[in-house]
């Protein structure tokens, strides 16, 4: 169920960024996995230094989660990915 919240999370960051910057390079299909891939490095972060347990909910997880996947679309945007 975690993975499942970090990945819409990931879509809703990605999802997000294209909205609110809609002319920068990349397509819409890239944001989205890029950031949820962010979201995923992040969560599992947050799990590893929190708990240890993918199977519950962490309000850490789900704070990383989004962080890593802002992170992730800021790096890329840097990057001109």
């Amino acid at each position: 169920m975690t993975l499942i919240l970090w990945i819409a999370i990931g879509i809703a960051a990605g999802w997000l960024k294209r909205m609110m910057f809609p002319g920068r390079p990349g397509g819409f299909v890239p944001t989205l996995v890029l950031a949820v891939i962010g979201a995923l490095i992040g969560g599992y972060i947050a799990t590893y230094f929190t708990t240890g347990d993918l199977a519950t909910l962490h309000p850490a997880g789900f704070a990383v989660a989004l962080l890593g996947a802002v992170l992730m679309l800021l790096v890329a945007a840097k990057l001109r990915i």
